[in-house]
Order: C-alpha cells, then structure tokens, then sequence
C-alpha cells in the first residue's frame, strides 16, 4: 500500500472518487465556458469590442451580464480540482512518461479549440490553454520527486513558476504554486483542504469573489478512489471538444444574424 493511501481508509459519511470530482471540474468548467462564450461573445457580441461596448450599457442586458458573472465564478472551481487530480494522477501512474506524454499531446490538440473560443483566432501566442500549465506542472513534480535536496527542489518549482509566466499559460505561476502545494501536502488531508482554501481563495478573489475556495470542501471528501466506470477518454476529450461546440453555437449564430 503507498502511502498515501493511509489518508483515505477512514471512511466518512460523504465520499466522492476521482472521476466524481473531475465530473463536478467538468461541469463546472462548462458553466464558465457558457458564459465566455454564449453570453459575453455570443449575446453580448464580446469578439466586437464596439458592438460589446454598446450592449453593456443597456438596460435589457443587465440580467445577461448578471447571468454572465454568475457563469464565471462558479467556474472557477473547476482549476483546483483539476490541479488535485493532476497531483493524484502523478502519484498514481503506473507509467509517467506515457501519462506526461497524453497531457502534452492534450495540450497541443485543445490549442486551436482555446485560440478560438478566447481570441476568435486559430493561433494566438498571448495566452496559452490550461493543458499547458499541467504539463509544466507535471514536468516539475518530476524533477522535484527525482531531485531530494530541498535547495534544488526549490529550484525547479521557481524555474515553472518562470516557464509558467514567460509562456502565459492559463492561471500561470499561480496555478503551479497551487499544484505544488497539493503535492507537498499529499499526506496530510486537513491541511490539504485548508491550504488549497486559502491559495485558491486568493486567486480568485479580485475577480470571482474568491468562489474557488469552494472547491476545497469537494476535495476533502475526496475517497482516494478512481470510480466504477473507467471514464479517462470522456474526460481528456471534453476539453477541446466542448471549446469547439461552444465556438461554432457563436459563430453560427453571428452568420445569422448577418
């Protein structure tokens, strides 16, 4: 038994497995997208920046906007969770570099997919999708687990925090302070859920209200378990797959109406 499997034979009353959560991260994140997409870029016509600049300041929108931000701070709960099981990923693995290799191939399809749901571009270098931040990630618990001499350990977390930023990925350094964190404390499940509370609280508190906090409470229910049903496919091919559907809803509906 490895040990962190120790944290999870207590059972408890409330009990989620790792595909439930990456189902709450998926849902979640859909929520979000809907409101990038279908109601800032879509109803309230966010790639015209002259078209979107008249449409805020009407009366009739303001429900839309409201509909819109509730959309984006409940979305921010699905970035830890996905950070959690990315961290539970590396730890469980029977093959690292096979696994390292389906994020990076992940990252490199969902690009275009991000690039036009965010940019309305089929390339664009100013922001980069959340794939890669992972993947960055996962390169650096490598050499962390490889490398035990906390001085170089240290090293290699700032080193992705850089990488993380100079790239701009999404959530940048940000999200690999979170995703180390969740690794460093991997054997200890409270202070797991109150650390993970207060980084994730902290990057979404300018714009979301700190809403990601919540996302703490689903993780510490979390049962150390994978789930029944073997979903791995449906999960990695969401990304890319729902950013293009949401995409084509709006560039159909622009086409309409002219």
């Amino acid at each position: 038994m490895k040990a962190i499997d120790y944290l999870y034979e207590k059972k408890s009353r409330y009990q989620l497995s790792l595909n439930q959560l990456k189902t709450i991260a998926m849902i979640t994140m859909l929520i979000d997208h809907i409101g990038l997409m279908l109601i800032l870029n879509g109803k309230l016509y966010g790639f015209n920046r002259e078209l979107y600049s008249y449409a805020i300041m009407l009366d009739a929108t303001k429900v839309w906007r409201y509909l819109y931000r509730f959309c984006r701070v409940v979305g921010r709960i699905s970035f830890p969770i996905y950070a959690f099981c990315i961290v539970e990923g590396f730890l469980r693995t029977k093959n690292l570099f096979k696994y390292c290799l389906r994020i990076l191939a992940l990252a490199i399809i969902s690009e275009i997919p991000f690039d036009l749901m965010t940019k309305n571009t089929f390339f664009s270098l100013s922001h980069q999708n959340v794939i890669w931040t992972y993947f960055i990630a996962l390169l650096m618990l490598t050499g962390i687990r490889t490398f035990k001499i906390p001085v170089i350990q240290f090293m290699i977390f700032i080193l992705a925090c850089i990488v993380a930023g100079i790239t701009r990925v999404d959530y940048g350094f940000r999200g690999i302070i979170l995703i180390a964190y969740f690794y460093f404390m991997r054997l200890d499940k409270n202070l797991r859920s109150i650390g993970s509370a207060v980084i994730s609280f902290l990057m979404s508190i300018q714009n979301d209200f700190g809403f990601a906090a919540v996302s703490s409470i689903f993780i510490h229910f979390y049962n150390g378990k994978k789930g029944v049903i073997d979903m791995g496919n449906l999960f990695y091919l969401f990304y890319p797959t729902h950013m293009l559907i949401l995409f084509g809803i709006v560039y159909v509906s622009y086409m309409l109406n002219g």
